[in-house]
């Protein structure tokens, strides 16, 4: 929903598009700028323009370009730390959980390729309410997850002994470094844009080399 208006205003959208679709629309657009310009930082001018809305709806529904970043932040790692909070509590071994939370979180990062420079753009004030929200939402919830998975595996005799800070570390960094990398950079390397097939071979291959680190051998 947006934000109330005075008595008499009217909202400042485009004929046709209602007031929940135009706020999707322009999350969709940010989304689509941010993929297609390989970065967050992206001007409101180009969402607006990609969506085919006017910048001041950009205020009226989120209240500043921040408000719309954080939004899209929300709605990109909503969805992925719920199920996170699901994987925790499920009844298997605790080296199934960690493979299935190291495959989710490469294929978000593929689902949104701009998502790790996103959450620095929106860190980087620590003391701000955005930053706080953020890490409130997603970083604290996310390496808490890791880290009862960790623990679980240390506790049962099947992980050894391993800090899961830097654990957390490991298994982020690979999925972003993947996705967050020049694109002619990964072009040359893996010969072409990385497809489908890929993502889900890169992710079966960490799940291998971080498990293979931290299973603890007879």
């Amino acid at each position: 929903m947006g934000r109330p208006m005075r008595k008499g205003a009217q909202t400042p959208s485009r004929e046709g598009v209602d007031e929940k679709s135009s706020r999707e629309h322009l999350l969709d657009a940010a989304s689509a700028v941010m993929i297609e310009e390989g970065t967050a930082d992206v001007s409101l001018h180009a969402i607006a323009r990609k969506a085919g809305l006017t910048a001041p709806l950009v205020t009226y529904h989120f209240g500043s370009k921040e408000g719309l970043l954080l939004a899209l932040a929300r709605r990109a790692t909503g969805r992925s730390m719920e199920q996170l909070q699901e994987l925790v509590a499920m009844p298997v071994p605790p080296e199934k959980k960690l493979r299935i939370h190291i495959s989710g979180i490469i294929r978000n990062y593929a689902r949104y390729p701009y998502l790790n420079n996103l959450l620095n753009l929106l860190l980087r004030q620590e003391a701000s309410e955005t930053a706080q929200s953020l890490k409130a939402a997603f970083v604290a919830p996310l390496a808490d997850a890791q880290r009862a998975i960790i623990e679980e595996g240390v506790a049962s005799g099947r992980f050894r002994p391993i800090d899961p800070a830097l654990a957390y570390f490991m298994i982020t960094g690979a999925a972003q470094s993947y996705f967050s990398s020049n694109r002619i950079t990964v072009k040359l390397i893996l010969g072409a844009e990385p497809d489908q097939e890929d993502v889900e071979r890169y992710a079966r291959e960490v799940g291998n080399m971080i498990l293979n680190g931290m299973l603890l051998r007879e």
